[in-house]
């Protein structure tokens, strides 16, 4: 009985399965092919430098659906009186109940907020609603507990700028925060105050720009000095009710001031006087709130969404202005956007980073190629300079150095060596035994090399030596140094063997008027040794003399 009641109930699962598998996927299929319609209330128009960022972040973050978007500009920062407002609603009004088929509101800024929370009842009341870039966290988080309504609010990161403001100015301790009675101004003021609450030790000065005439601005501005760093949160109203863009109110604020750095918080626009800082990322909160949109048209429910809060950021800084404080990049937060950087080395690999490392991979093969090559090349230029027995110079080796001599003119002395009666020794006792005494010999030899004299085997039991600044004192010398040394047995396999030599030497010009003939002069002194019963030396000169 269990076994059947069981069999009913898979078998009952799985044509639930199958009834239910298709329109899970035509609703996922839906999703994906229906065009959804947004409205986007933004509180400034493009003039404001944020919303190019902020609408281009938003559409990157709804990519992939099918979207529709409706964007309609508050321009609060010029009309936000009353008749203004009440104007904008008899606008959206119309706009909403004529069309009927909004999926979804997105507001930006805090004036946009500000309407949508006043009016969400009566406008659109069970829309969802996405907010970004909100100054005030207080009414970002009374926001997004209606509701069908989450969003980002703009969180400023005064702690680590405020950090790198003292890093960059020891010096300078007072804090000028410019601000204005905007309601972004107001909520970026009240999120400063909680900040400075945090801060005991921060000493600054508020200036409203909405509280002074322009020439009042103007002596205030005037009247900052060494001392002041400014914090430029918003000015984009004065108390002439005179209107400032960002471009507009930065060179205002850099044309008043004497050398004063200027920090900005909340934008990537600096330039006209502005150093930079750590920026608020107004692409990047648009980019959170687009895919925020996107969850909830594909299903998601807003009120499972919490409020975002993290801090956005993007340091940003302009070179000119780095340059009139004397800021080095290497000072900056790594990561750093400099705008207007001067061209260097850094910034072109920085910004073409895939070609500079295909570049310096190959640069460093070529480099170890050609080192490669170049060491190879040496080492077979040595090897064949090198005899391999005793790894003294060889004859081609030494006619090269006689070359470079007869060339430069340059006066030196030869010396001819051979090893007496070595065919004896091969003889007797085999070539083995025959190249340990060559090789002793050598050994022997070397030990008598300084910077005036080398030695060389020519072949077979021949050595010479070449030496410089030739007299008839250092023919003697030399040719005694030899024969001292090798007056000690040699150490063989074959036991200890008394190896002689004999030794001609002659030197140029002394001797001879052509230095080509230098080797021939040190052969015949040579040959006049071993007529003489060998183990001994004779100069060149001695010869002359006896003939």
């Amino acid at each position: 009985m269990k076994r059947t009641l069981c069999r009913l109930l898979i078998t009952a699962y799985c044509a639930i399965l199958m009834v239910l598998a298709p329109a899970i996927k035509t609703c996922a299929e839906d999703s994906l092919e229906r065009q959804f319609h947004i409205l986007f209330i933004s509180s400034y128009g493009f003039s404001n430098a944020s919303v190019p960022d902020t609408f281009r972040g938003f559409q990157d973050g709804v990519e992939g659906l099918n979207i529709e978007i409706n964007y309609d500009f508050m321009e609060a920062q010029q009309f936000y009186g009353a008749t203004d407002i009440a104007n904008f609603d008899k606008y959206l009004r119309y706009k909403i109940f004529s069309v009927r088929n909004f999926d979804l509101i997105a507001v930006a800024d805090d004036p946009a907020l500000r309407y949508a929370i006043n009016n969400r009842s009566k406008l659109f009341p069970d829309i969802p609603l996405v907010f970004m870039g909100i100054n005030n966290i207080t009414e970002a988080t009374t926001a997004a507990a209606m509701k069908n309504a989450t969003g980002i609010a703009e969180n400023q990161d005064f702690e680590n700028n405020y950090e790198l403001m003292r890093d960059l100015f020891p010096n300078r301790n007072s804090l000028v925060v410019i601000t204005d009675s905007t309601v972004t101004g107001q909520g970026d003021y009240v999120e400063f105050m909680k900040f400075k609450d945090r801060h005991d030790d921060i000493t600054c000065k508020i200036i409203n720009t909405s509280y002074y005439t322009q020439n009042g601005l103007k002596r205030a501005l005037n009247a900052l000095g060494s001392n002041d760093i400014i914090l430029f949160l918003d000015f984009g109203l004065d108390g002439n009710k005179n209107n400032y863009s960002l471009p507009n109110a930065a060179d205002f604020i850099t044309k008043n001031t004497n050398n004063i750095p200027i920090f900005r918080l909340s934008s990537s626009d600096v330039g006209h006087g502005v150093l930079g800082g750590i920026s608020y990322s107004f692409y990047d909160s648009g980019y959170i709130a687009g895919t925020m949109a996107k969850d909830i048209l594909m299903g998601a429910d807003p009120d499972d969404m919490p409020l975002k809060t993290a801090t956005v950021t993007t340091t940003y800084f302009d070179q000119d202005a780095m340059d009139k404080f004397g800021i080095k990049a290497y000072q900056l937060p790594l990561g750093s956007v400099i705008v207007n950087e001067h061209e260097t080395i850094a910034k072109f690999y920085r910004e073409n980073k895939t070609i500079s490392n295909l570049a310096i991979i190959i640069a460093i093969l070529l480099i170890a190629i050609i080192t490669h090559l170049y060491y190879s090349n040496r080492r077979r230029l040595q090897m064949a300079r090198t005899d391999f027995l005793t790894q003294m110079p060889n004859r081609l080796k030494i006619n090269e150095e006689i070359s470079q001599i007869v060339a430069n003119g340059t006066p030196y002395g030869m010396v001819m060596i051979d090893v007496d009666h070595f065919k004896d020794v091969n003889d007797t006792y085999g070539h083995k035994v025959g190249d340990e005494v060559i090789k002793a010999v050598a050994k022997r030899l070397k030990e008598l090399a300084d910077k005036d004299v080398s030695f060389a085997r020519l072949g077979g039991d021949e050595f010479c030596a070449i030496f410089y600044e030739p007299s008839e004192e250092k023919e003697r010398i030399i040719c005694e140094n030899i024969m001292d040394i090798m007056g000690d047995k040699l150490k063989t396999s074959a036991g200890e063997l008394q190896i002689t030599v004999s030794i001609g030497c002659a030197v140029y010009p002394q001797d001879v008027g052509d230095p080509d003939k230098l080797m021939e002069c040190a052969d015949k002194a040579l040959y006049v040794t071993k007529e003489n019963g060998r183990n001994g030396y004779t100069l060149f000169s001695g010869i002359d003399k006896a003939g």
